[in-house]
């Protein structure tokens, strides 16, 4: 080979080990992986359209996850970055180049089906890091980098139409690049920037970019910028969104202010709309009767967008709007208001609610004018808050709105609505299109019906299929309102048709610290058990001994117990450890030997019958009052049935246990799957670092122990580093074990967990537990802290 090719083949691989070395920064969309679920579930944000076609489109969810659709919604393939995407942006000039903003500056130039991260550059990284209870990702560069992580994330993308400049934010830092991402320059601001706008017309040499105080103007040929303070009364801004008008090109401006107090605490504020037609020289207030709802007092606004060339159509997203009832009582609504005059006049095109704003109070009605999947039967009527909206630049009439727990899109500027984040199937059941935004616990098959098939879901409660998984429906008939929010776990009976336990919680995310940071936290909340005896088409609450305060995250069967009188256990995770021995008719309290700290999480019944717990970490709160103090997690052993427990040396303290695991075939190996170091702040809230010096990291060992004599000593077997949420035996395949992590992979072992490969295909950011398909044992279950379930072959790198 001649020298030449010889130096291309060694850049060639340097350039392959940098990417390999940095490909948990891509985002791909997932091979060989389907999507099971009733779709949608979450909250999603940024609708964000491409310019070439209003099929073409890409959204956000709160839990990393960022979603693109080329069919307007019918189907959506999954793209992850760590810690999630932030801000999008299209080509006008070339429909397969889309850019995608997070802690990293990501390209496609295909459509989205690959993705290269092209800020900062891969040669810039020193390190990637994960840290803290959400397992965030934080990169490091060289010093010469102008990236620099405590910047933030990328808020704001911008590709200019004229000269193909790229812009973007990072904070309080305004950074442009002349070609294309590869060499950048940046200015800092005085406040970070939300939103940048530019045009090919009246700006065609200017940028405006917008902080809560002002309005910077970056010049594209001298690259100076200066700052135009905006009014006093509009301060703080957000929210901004711009465009031209159809008719004679005038740009107009939009944006928000918040001018009082909450109305009702985490809820609303009371909003002003501002705009300005001549570039931001000056600025109003929109003046509408409707808009100001001046009959009863100012309603609260989120979130405003334009069509970037039919600017004079916006929409305005509602989070409470208040009304009087002839008796004076006040209702609240919820929704969506239009404009198709640039704010002169607006009228309701999506409108909900009506009842007392409560979460989970089925007061209110639903949406007229929506043409709904599974959400609006389970929970229209209560208080649904919107999260954002987007319009297509070049139709106004073409408009996404987002919500807790849907994707919903109008063709006809607002009159009629249709839901594009669940597949509705003849018989009453749903599916998923690519669009899954809930946290699963478990994939649970009925022992006597293969095609039965069960999720116990975060939010949404239990859902379950009679059909393979092909599509689902929700199920929580007889599950009292205050405990469906979350269904953590489900058992079926192996011996008993159609009967089967479930785990039922008000509070969420349990294990996560902010859970519990509130010292009334054990109070706030109802929990429970019920039992089904038709399949988990109704339950039945079963209290006796337990009571309806019973924040229940895991239960378990005792199979060697005789059939109708099962022994059962359940982890309480505001009381401890629980005994039914009569079918769950009757509970007791087992908590003899269990130290101060009761919150068990799970609970693992070895095949000799020794139990094992894990209890979570969690503020002391001495005196029912916050403070810095905490408890570690710990494991717990039991001989003897739950009468008494012995605490288990598994590492250092504090640690963070979360699920722990016994071999099948072996009672002695155990495994433990433990969440490495969090802020002290994840655990008794950041108001009480800042008020007592700061916060300081808890150092604690991650990944994977085990123990091959039952408990007594124990090593650790995978990265300290990671955050593992569960361990799984595949009893189908000798030797194999699976984890899923927090760090935005899953990994198989194949030689009983001494060494891990990596899961092919699989990389959302936070991951749960791993199951394996009974039904189909070349193929695992991945349940998800926000991406659902997915469904697959595990093939390994």
């Amino acid at each position: 080979m001649h020298t030449k090719g010889k130096q291309i083949l060694i850049l060639v691989l340097l350039l392959l080990i940098c990417v390999a070395q940095h490909n948990v920064l891509l985002g791909q969309s997932p091979a060989n992986w389907q999507k099971i679920g009733p779709g949608g579930g979450g909250a999603t944000y940024i609708p964000t359209f491409s310019y070439h076609s209003p099929n073409n489109f890409m959204l956000r969810c709160d839990m990393t996850g960022a979603y693109l659709t080329h069919n307007g919604g019918t189907d959506y393939s999954q793209i992850n970055f760590a810690n999630g995407s932030h801000s999008f942006a299209y080509d006008a000039a070339d429909s397969n180049i889309i850019y995608a903003g997070g802690i990293a500056l990501q390209k496609s130039i295909d459509g989205g089906k690959t993705w290269q991260q092209i800020f900062p550059a891969p040669a810039e990284i020193t390190e990637i890091s994960y840290s803290g209870d959400h397992a965030e990702c934080t990169i490091t560069t060289t010093p010469n980098s102008l990236y620099k992580s405590s910047y933030g994330t990328i808020n704001a993308i911008c590709v200019d139409a004229v000269n193909g400049y790229l812009f973007c934010t990072m904070g309080a830092h305004f950074f442009y690049s002349a070609n294309g991402g590869k060499t950048w320059a940046t200015i800092p601001l005085q406040q970070p920037a939300d939103y940048i706008y530019t045009n090919t017309t009246g700006l065609k040499n200017e940028v405006f970019i917008f902080t809560e105080g002002s309005t910077y103007v970056f010049n594209k040929t001298t690259h100076q910028i200066k700052a135009r303070p905006l009014p006093a009364a509009m301060q703080p801004a957000f929210s901004f969104a711009g465009g031209t008008m159809a008719a004679n090109g005038k740009l107009v401006l939009y944006a928000l202010h918040n001018r009082k107090a909450q109305l009702i605490a985490g809820i609303s504020t009371r909003t002003d709309i501002w705009s300005s037609t001549d570039n931001g020289l000056s600025w109003h207030t929109i003046t509408d009767s409707l808009i100001t709802n001046s009959q009863t007092g100012q309603p609260g606004y989120t979130k405003i967008a334009c069509a970037a060339f039919e600017a004079e159509k916006a929409y305005v997203v509602c989070s409470l709007y208040e009304t009087k009832k002839t008796n004076d009582t006040t209702i609240y609504w919820y929704g969506t208001l239009a404009t198709t005059n640039a704010g002169k006049q607006w009228k309701w095109v999506w409108k909900g609610g009506g009842g007392s704003a409560q979460y989970g109070v089925k007061d209110g009605v639903g949406v007229a004018n929506l043409q709904d999947a599974w959400t609006e039967p389970a929970f229209g009527g209560e208080f649904i808050q919107l999260a954002d909206a987007g319009v297509y630049p070049h139709n106004g009439n073409i408009c996404v709105i987002t919500d807790w727990y849907r994707v919903m899109k109008t063709m006809d500027g607002g009159n009629t609505w249709q839901q594009i984040y669940s597949k509705p199937a003849a018989d009453g059941t749903f599916s998923s299109g690519g669009l899954d935004v809930t946290t699963a616990y478990g994939v649970h098959v009925d022992p006597f019906d293969s095609n039965h098939v069960a999720i116990s879901f975060t939010d949404i409660g239990y859902h379950h299929s009679y059909n393979g998984g092909k599509s689902w429906q929700r199920s929580v008939s007889g599950v009292p309102a205050a405990w469906v929010n979350t269904c953590y776990w489900v058992v079926f009976d192996p011996k008993v048709k159609n009967k089967l336990w479930a785990a039922w919680s008000g509070m969420h995310d349990i294990p996560r610290g902010k859970m519990t940071r509130n010292p009334a936290w054990k109070t706030n909340f109802k929990g429970g058990i019920c039992v089904s005896e038709d399949g988990g088409n109704n339950w039945v609450p079963q209290t006796t001994g337990i009571g309806d305060d019973a924040l229940t995250t895991c239960i378990a069967i005792d199979t060697s117990s005789v059939s109708g009188n099962r022994t059962l256990y359940a982890a309480i995770y505001n009381k401890g450890i629980y005994k039914s021995v009569d079918d769950g008719k009757t509970w007791q309290l087992k908590n003899n030997g269990i130290e101060a700290n009761t919150c068990v999480f799970n609970i693992s019944i070895a095949a000799n019958g020794t139990l094992f717990i894990t209890v979570a970490p969690t503020p002391e709160h001495a005196d029912g009052k916050k403070g810095m103090a905490y408890y570690s997690g710990a494991v717990y052993r039991s001989i003897n049935g739950g009468d008494s427990w012995q605490p288990l040396n598994v590492t250092s303290h504090p640690f963070f246990p979360v699920n722990i695991t016994t071999d099948p075939g072996n009672s002695n190996t155990i495994y433990l799957a433990c969440w490495a170091s969090i802020d002290l702040s994840d655990l008794v809230g950041g108001d009480i670092t800042k008020a007592n010096g700061g916060n300081t990291m808890i150092p604690m060992n991650g990944g994977i122990f085990r123990s091959v004599d039952g408990g007594n000593t124990w090593s650790s077997i995978f990265d300290k580093n990671q955050y593992v949420y569960a361990v799984t035996v595949d009893p189908f395949h000798k030797g194999r074990f699976y984890c899923n992590t927090f760090n935005k992979a899953a990994y198989r072992s194949d030689d009983n967990g001494n060494s891990w490969q990596t899961i092919k295909g699989y990389d959302f950011h936070w991951g749960h537990r791993i199951i394996a398909d009974p039904i189909h044992p070349d193929k695992i279950y991945i349940t998800t802290y926000g991406s659902g379930v997915w469904h697959g072959t595990p093939m390994v790198q």
